[in-house]
């Protein structure tokens, strides 16, 4: 049995708590936040439009970790028995592997376009896909729920092993890589053709791309040095 904490190791842990908390709890905010701004032009550029797969892709894109993310909040916030909480902390972890294929695929698809449906491209970014999500499903099944002191609150996903988490955001940082150097390369080579006249669409693709890249390599730089360096109830920070 653990020794009890002292007051002011006890201070620390519901401090960091806190911290993981009100991240979880801004980055939620600035979904739905994302989401009420940007109604009127879904509505007339989605829903007034006819509903095919992409539409569909798009839509799970768009409010399965919305949904997701209220039961997330909830279990940071209620208290729930340990029971519970052991039989919902995957929850999270399955509703990213969903999400992270999600996302593939409509990846896969825009390099499908940009070659031009060339299958060795397409064939190799699906088995990149793949390889990600099998990642993914191996370091989450590693899973289980941290134990706080008596208390504090919370149903927190944290590994057995330390630092097994990290290949999941290695994972998908090498995928995110490959399909930003796959757009890059396929713009310049577009660019030379057309002797510098790129469309608009290109260049729209190139620069989504590029701030895309750049807002998740350091998403997923942060989360990886937070599951190396930081104590068990701060690694919840940036991990929901």
């Amino acid at each position: 049995m653990a020794a009890p904490l002292s007051p002011e190791q006890l201070a620390n842990v519901a401090r960091n708590l806190m911290v993981a908390k009100m991240f979880s709890l801004a980055s939620c905010v600035m979904l739905f936040y994302d989401i009420v701004i940007t109604f009127g032009q879904e509505v007339e550029r989605i829903w007034m439009r006819k509903f095919t797969m992409v539409t569909a892709l798009w839509f799970l894109n768009r409010y399965l970790s919305p949904l997701g993310y209220i039961v997330i909040i909830v279990s940071f916030h209620h208290p729930w028995s340990k029971e519970v909480c052991n039989r919902y902390i995957l929850f999270p972890e399955a509703l990213k592997i969903v999400t992270a294929f999600v996302i593939g695929v409509i990846f896969t698809m825009r390099i499908y376009a940009i070659y031009s449906g060339r299958l060795t491209i397409v064939l190799f970014v699906a088995c990149l896909l793949a390889a990600e999500l099998a990642v993914k499903i191996w370091a989450f099944t590693d899973g289980t729920s941290l134990v706080l002191p008596e208390g504090l609150v919370g149903c927190i996903l944290v590994g057995k092993h330390q630092g097994r988490f990290v290949f999941t955001w290695v994972a998908e940082l090498v995928f995110d890589s490959v399909v930003f150097f796959l757009t890059l390369w396929r713009t310049v080579v577009h660019n030379r053709l057309l002797r510098g006249n790129t469309s608009s669409l290109i260049n729209l693709v190139l620069r989504d791309g590029v701030i895309y890249f750049g807002v998740i390599f350091i998403a997923n730089l942060v989360t990886v040095l937070l599951f190396l360096f930081a104590t068990p109830n701060l690694k919840a920070v940036n991990n929901y």
